[in-house]
């Protein structure tokens, strides 16, 4: 069974994401919108994706992602609505692919799965 963590503050973006990756094949989702829902959410089921949005309402998705990876391998994809902003938030950040557009999810997470 696959099952996929997403953390974003919008929940119609996050539905909209569980709804792509269920057409791939995910058969359990935790969808949250803060940090430290994050952590807890990935505590008690491991993810085996990771999916992050824009915004989440206290915290940073980023450094959710990064401490989740910090304890076990799971490919992380940024799904955003504002490319240009996402990419500046990303720049210190290494070893990076993306980020995706919501229209471009199938092909983020063959090449997740690939990587």
């Amino acid at each position: 069974m696959s099952h996929a963590l997403i953390i974003d503050e919008n929940m119609l973006i996050s539905r909209a994401i569980q709804r792509r990756l269920e057409m791939l094949g995910f058969e359990s989702f935790d969808l949250v919108w803060t940090q430290q829902q994050a952590l807890a959410a990935a505590g008690r089921h491991r993810p085996d994706l990771i999916v992050i949005g824009d915004d989440v309402e206290t915290g940073c998705a980023v450094e959710a992602a990064r401490r989740i990876t910090d304890h076990h391998e799971v490919p992380v994809l940024m799904v955003t609505g504002d490319y240009a902003r996402a990419r500046e938030r990303l720049e210190q950040q290494e070893a990076l692919v993306g980020p995706f557009l919501l229209n471009e999810i199938e092909a983020a997470v063959e090449l997740a799965n690939t990587g």
